[in-house]
């Protein structure tokens, strides 16, 4: 490793400073892109880079934001530009070097935020970077978890900075409504009618609506996964209920004040409603004695997450119709939905417009190295308005509408826990210079 690691700055408005220089990275970029675009802000959050907000950054670079005050959820999601090299060359060990020095440098400085913990979840970690971070024979020899929790390190006595990882998921990419229906269709063998509408109509004696406050601990019962009623409160979200009389009329969805967050750990918002994605068809009353019987809602990194049928009702169609809603939601208004506009940068409000030739597949064009073509990857998944959802690979009822959607697969990601402290460790025994950060 070079005699120390790089500089890393903080960028106080990042839409600005960072997420402009992330656009040409579609779509492996796209997690964190969104996770900047989030709508709510943190004083506790922070956005570092490789390069200072004052000028553009040399390539390569990375980047991270990270919260550590969002335990048990997701606390840091990273990027490099080291994932969109082609696998064909293969990256050369400067190339390997300069990009691990990089993350290492990043996670440093993440590990100096107040935190209650040395280590942090770290979201939807492209394995290609993964094993860049944590070594290919090291990371082979953890044991995957379904749920990468705090506190449960997997491997006692190795000194890394990865101590645990979750089983792998995919990556699928979601177009927009109606993008490349019909050459998808079309590549798949099927019928090549235009879904002009986009959305699934819902069977009988069920409504869209939205969820209220009291209905969220539902959600989180339903999920392996570590959710936090307040953060679920400031997602976008829709949800189908089953109406007995299935009389329904069309009504604004009333947002719910979201609950107080707990006072030990969680962040302070800048809103103090829920998004409410659409004026939703829904029965009378707000649908309040009827209760959601299929969610799905919009995470903070802007992938369809925690998508959930209660069992007695599933095999109708309904996983695919709540999703294609919120994701119409989310293509014809983001701002509403919760993400905010990038700041003086190529494209439009969304932040997602093609942006370069480097986006997916790498500059040099050939294979890409999560299995795709440079070319593909770069069409599919780099325009505007992209949605995207990790699905874990044994899922297969998911992948199954994901597919549905007009998904295809991006590339592999897993969660991961950091041990921070482990970056630190390494920084000072390197004499890490810090600039800005």
């Amino acid at each position: 490793m070079t005699s120390a690691l790089p500089q890393t700055y903080t960028h106080p408005t990042p839409l600005t400073t960072l997420a402009p220089h992330l656009i040409p990275h579609l779509p492996k970029s796209l997690p964190l892109l969104r996770r900047l675009q989030f709508h709510t802000s943190s004083p506790s959050a922070l956005t570092i880079a490789t390069f200072p907000p004052s000028s553009a950054p040399a390539t390569p670079f990375s980047a991270l934001w990270a919260d550590r005050t969002r335990a048990p959820e997701t606390e840091i999601w990273i990027f490099s530009t080291y994932e969109t090299l082609p696998l064909l060359p293969a990256p050369t060990p400067s190339q390997r070097q300069e990009a691990k020095a990089q993350c290492l440098a990043l996670l440093a400085n993440a590990a100096r935020l107040p935190a209650p913990t040395p280590w942090a979840v770290v979201g939807s970690v492209n394995e290609i970077l993964l094993r860049l971070i944590g070594g290919e024979e090291y990371i082979d020899g953890l044991v995957p978890q379904g749920v990468v929790e705090h506190g449960h390190g997997v491997r006692g006595g190795d000194v890394n900075v990865v101590s645990g990882i979750s089983v792998p998921y995919c990556k699928w990419l979601i177009a927009p409504p109606g993008r490349n229906v019909k050459s998808q269709k079309e590549a798949a063998g099927e019928d090549e009618k235009e879904d002009d509408d986009y959305e699934t109509p819902l069977p009988p004696n069920y409504a869209f609506s939205t969820l209220l406050t009291h209905e969220l601990p539902l959600t989180i019962s339903r999920t392996s996964i570590p959710k936090t009623a307040f953060t679920l409160a400031q997602l976008g979200n829709v949800c189908v209920r089953y109406v007995s009389d299935a009389t329904v009329h069309s009504t604004p969805s009333i947002p719910s004040t979201p609950p107080s967050p707990p006072s030990q750990s969680l962040p302070t918002t800048t809103t103090t409603t829920p998004i409410d994605p659409s004026t939703s068809t829904q029965p009378p009353n707000q649908s309040h004695h009827h209760q959601p019987i299929a969610w799905a809602f919009l995470g903070v990194d802007g992938s369809l997450s925690s998508l959930h049928v209660e069992p007695a009702h599933r095999r109708q169609g309904l996983a695919k119709a709540v999703s294609r809603r919120l994701l119409r939601r989310l293509a014809d208004d983001a701002a509403a939905m919760g993400f905010r506009a990038v700041s003086e940068g190529p494209g439009d409000d969304w932040g997602g417009v093609y942006g370069g030739q480097e986006g997916g597949g790498g500059e040099h064009g050939g294979r890409d190295r999560d299995g795709g073509t440079g070319g593909e990857t770069t069409e599919y998944g780099a325009g505007e308005g992209w949605a995207h959802s990790d699905v874990a690979e044994e899922n297969v009822g998911s992948a199954g509408v994901a597919r549905g959607l007009g998904g295809r697969v991006g590339w592999r990601v897993r969660w991961v826990r950091m041990e921070l402290a482990a970056a630190v460790a390494v920084g000072e025994g390197e004499g890490e210079g810090e600039g800005g950060g």
